[in-house]
């Protein structure tokens, strides 16, 4: 069994670290972008990326479970002693990437809804639902990529694709850092008895972690998308905002609790989008010079597709990881010790 107590490092990454990360995301991009989308293109080729526009939901579903769990192999394996979860957040990108060749949530909007709010909060309810099967891939890349370090890492750094040089300031991911190991189903399998070695109040902080995080999400996201006009739904800025969010709501948890992985603040991610969508099922219809159109949602949160949202909020969370984690201390140099110097006698 390994030990829980190793905490994640920022590590300070090299030339070759970050083009093996840029290699594992442009994987992932690729594999995404083009056996993905086959998978997840909707019926109408103007549609939203979402199972209420593909012909085939179960399918997509299993399709998407099948190529993240590819993505996250692959990924691992080529970049996974460089940073903690980069599995995931390969199929966090992938997912985002087909969000944004399709259309936006207008398309939901217009076609599911066209103004009729009745209609518009049995949409929200729909989306609620989507969010959490999103969640599921998402989570499938979180156990795929502990399975793999499991059993093609080791604690040398040593993948697949070579090792990687284990120095003070850059050690190789271990695998008390994924997230991963702090399910408690999954980190049994994986090797890492944290019944036995986290106390309560570990559990009790992640707990906090992830609720700290998806109020601050919760709130910031309001901020960044709201008296938006009905034609400034873009993917762009939905994607931001969603990152953003959860950036914050990381940074700010961080701040009064401290976590091991990432896990309980990738749990506030799908909260916060069923929260938000269940939000909009109970909310008052636009009113105003917006009455009745149909690409003016009555929450902001349906501005955002649950694949984009889900994807999104993944990507932010592990960016926000990888960024505020505490720097490992640089060895203190030894002074060299100089033999004294004899003094010739001057003639």
């Amino acid at each position: 069994m390994h030990s829980v107590e190793h905490m994640s490092i920022r590590r300070h990454l090299r030339l070759v670290d970050k083009l093996m990360l840029l290699t594992a995301f442009a994987v992932a991009a690729s594999l995404f972008l083009s056996v993905g989308w086959m998978a997840v293109a909707p019926s109408d080729p103007q549609g939203a990326v979402s199972l209420l526009t593909h012909e085939n939901p179960a399918l997509m579903v299993v399709e998407a479970l099948a190529l993240a769990a590819v993505t996250a192999s692959l990924a691992t394996l080529i970049a996974g002693t460089r940073l903690p979860d980069v599995g995931i957040f390969a199929v966090a990108l992938g997912l985002a990437l087909t969000s944004i060749r399709g259309g936006t949530a207008t398309y939901l909007l217009i076609t599911m809804a066209d103004g009729d709010s009745g209609a518009e909060r049995l949409l929200a309810g729909q989306l609620a639902g989507e969010a959490l099967i999103w969640t599921g891939v998402v989570f499938l890349s979180m156990v795929i990529s502990g399975w793999v370090a499991r059993h093609f890492q080791n604690g040398q750094g040593r993948s697949a694709f070579g090792s990687m040089q284990t120095v003070a300031f850059n050690p190789p991911v271990q695998l008390t850092e994924l997230a991963a190991t702090e399910c408690p189903g999954v980190a049994r399998r994986l090797g890492v008895n944290i019944n036995a070695s986290q106390p309560l109040s570990v559990r009790l902080s992640g707990i906090k972690t992830t609720l700290v995080t998806a109020l601050v999400a919760i709130f910031v996201f309001n901020i960044l998308v709201s008296g938006r006009l009905p034609q400034s739904i873009k993917h762009g800025q939905v994607i931001f905002a969603v990152i953003a969010s959860f950036f914050l709501g990381v940074w700010v948890s961080k701040m009064w609790f401290a976590c091991r992985t990432a896990f309980w603040s990738l749990l506030a991610v799908p909260i916060v989008a069923v929260l938000g969508y269940s939000w909009a099922v109970s909310a008052n219809a636009t009113g105003g010079k917006y009455a009745g159109l149909a690409n003016v949602p009555m929450s902001d949160f349906l501005r955002a597709t649950p694949i984009a949202f889900i994807a999104s909020g993944a990507m932010g969370v592990l960016i926000a990881r990888w960024m505020l984690a505490d720097p490992e201390p640089l060895p203190e140099e030894k002074p060299v010790s100089q033999k004294p110097k004899r003094k010739r006698n001057a003639k």
